[in-house]
């Protein structure tokens, strides 16, 4: 089994010239965690997942890490206001340029290794063709699905 067995082939995505504010409004109408950004040819351009806009809309000294307490972080004017700035922006502006892609031939077995082996926690695996072409998209929960219809399959026999 490969990743074109596992991946998810119906992808949301955004191109170039959408603002954070319609991304955010997928995200959360398709209830997904990554969007990935796209050009006129379906080439994977990027990739602005949930993790990154809080990131970007946490004040510094939280999401770096230097307060490892925030309950009595006094921020919340800041926050509200970070995320007005950032709704405005342009996708490919706060968008990651450095995301996993792999081909639709990778065995299952490697893309699970790639999940928990990564130096930088992976949320997902883009799936292109040989001109990053989008294919589909791997989460960990593929996997699972995979192998729970598998055992389902195995277990009637």
């Amino acid at each position: 089994m490969n990743a074109a067995h596992i991946m998810t082939t119906k992808v949301a995505v955004t191109r170039c010239g959408k603002t954070v504010a319609e991304a955010m409004k997928l995200l959360s109408e398709e209830r997904i965690r990554q969007l990935p950004i796209v050009d006129e040819d379906n080439r994977v351009v990027g990739l602005l997942t949930s993790k990154k806009l809080l990131y970007l809309t946490l004040p510094r000294y939280i999401a770096e890490g230097l307060l490892k307490d925030v309950k009595f972080a006094p921020d919340l004017p800041q926050f509200h206001q970070r995320c007005a700035e950032l709704a405005h922006k342009d996708v490919c502006e706060v968008m990651d340029k450095e995301f996993k892609k792999i081909g639709p031939e990778v065995s299952v077995m490697e893309v699970a290794t790639m999940f928990v082996s990564s130096e930088k926690p992976l949320e997902c695996i883009l799936v292109v063709d040989n001109q990053t072409r989008l294919l589909g998209i791997i989460s960990p929960w593929d996997i699972f699905k995979k192998l729970c219809e598998y055992t389902e399959k195995t277990a009637s026999k």
